[in-house]
């Protein structure tokens, strides 16, 4: 295998590597909002909240 040929898959598995970490990222923010630790959903805002 070429050296240019290494390089284009190295380059393939870390954009993929981070596509992939970045999609996740995305649904977690989505799922689960980062708040201030002193504010504390009360029951009836945690059934509201969408996710």
């Amino acid at each position: 295998m070429s050296m240019m040929m290494m390089t284009l898959v190295l380059l393939a598995f870390t954009f993929a590597i981070l596509g992939f970490a970045a999609v996740l990222g995305y649904y977690l923010n989505k799922a689960f909002p980062g708040k201030s630790s002193v504010e504390v959903d009360t029951p009836e805002e945690a059934l509201n909240r969408k996710i």
